[in-house]
């Protein structure tokens, strides 16, 4: 898919009156009744070439039927009819471009229970595993360039890189160098961002891989990129360190850069202003976008975790923070 609009918070309610099914918590809901669906943080999409968001009715048998499209444009319609009566769940997928399967992909991406006439969509559940919140203090990112050190020592062009470990262990919830994060369903995915000039149409993103906690929610291995396609080393994918992230220093393979940049990056670069450029990101994208390109990047509409730079020294530990409002959510009501 191509890189999606910037859209923090997209909120677009439709206006209906309560029926009665919708104050009473004993009432089902019947056949043929619409189902008003307002929705929050879902960036739109390009059907061509992103796919769609789609959503569904599950029965009290666990049979998934579909309502349609959503649109979360403005003026797109969110209202549909039911199509069996005393559905159990309300659910919203992201269906890959090409997927023709009758039913729901496993990028379950909302989901709610039923209960008198309305539903609460979340992430957990249906992006998460277990029904798990995703985790509010995860741990630190780090400026360090590992690619290089080996050779030029440390510090070395250590404004270049980005990594996921807790250089002050003591200054986190775990105590360790591991940052933690929450686990996933089978179709999703962590990915880490730098992203120059953020909120801007200029906006370039920089991908530093996907990756996975393991069962304990423990991110402690490399991510899919290794050093990166832009350390400066050829066999980039074989980093010794066992957590995410990258370098920017050169480009001996003849890569497009993202945005023309020039390298090494200055990770901690300041507009005229005096702003800082730099914004780190962790994402939750689908897990079929595993093995794209890192040059033409194409970051999702889950983006929990977002942080600047900053402009601290090699050895400052900069703390990852959860935003709610990069988080979808939904709520469904029938009349």
């Amino acid at each position: 898919m191509s890189t999606p609009i910037t859209v923090r918070s997209l909120a677009f309610g439709l206006s209906f009156t309560t029926a009665a099914c919708g104050s009473d918590p004993t009432a089902s809901v019947t056949a043929g009744a619409t189902l008003a669906l307002s929705v929050t943080g879902l960036s739109p999409l390009d059907a061509t070439t992103d796919g769609r968001y789609e959503a569904w009715v599950v029965d009290r048998a666990g049979t998934s039927h579909s309502l349609g499209t959503v649109d979360p444009r403005p003026g797109g319609s969110l209202a549909f009819s039911n199509p069996v009566a005393d559905p159990a769940t309300f659910l919203i997928t992201y269906e890959p471009r090409g997927d023709t399967d009758a039913g729901p992909s496993s990028h379950r991406l909302l989901a709610g229970p039923i209960r008198g006439g309305r539903a609460q969509l979340s992430v957990q559940g249906a992006v998460t595993a277990s029904d798990l919140p995703l985790r509010e203090r995860p741990g630190q990112f780090t400026m360090f360039s590992p690619s290089d050190n080996f050779r030029n020592g440390y510090p070395s062009h250590e404004e270049s890189g980005i990594w996921l470990f807790n250089m002050a262990p003591r200054e986190t919830q775990q105590g360790d160098m591991w940052v933690r994060l929450t686990q996933l369903q089978q179709g999703w995915v962590y990915e880490g961002w730098m992203v120059r000039d953020i909120d801007t149409p200029n906006a370039v993103w920089l991908s530093y891989g996907k990756f996975l906690p393991d069962a304990s929610g423990t991110v402690n291995t490399r991510d899919d990129t290794g050093w990166g396609e832009f350390s400066g080393v050829t066999d980039f994918l074989k980093g010794e360190e066992e957590f995410p992230g990258d370098d920017w220093i050169s480009n001996p393979l003849g890569y497009q850069v993202p945005g023309g940049l020039s390298l090494p990056l200055n990770l901690r670069e300041k507009s005229t202003t005096g702003a800082g450029r730099w914004t780190h990101l962790i994402t939750i994208e689908p897990s079929s976008d595993r093995g794209e390109p890192v040059t033409t990047p194409r970051p999702f509409t889950i983006r929990p975790y977002r942080d600047p730079f900053g402009d601290g020294a090699p050895g400052t530990a900069r703390t990852i923070t959860f935003r709610a409002d990069g988080v979808p959510r939904g709520e469904v009501t029938s009349r």
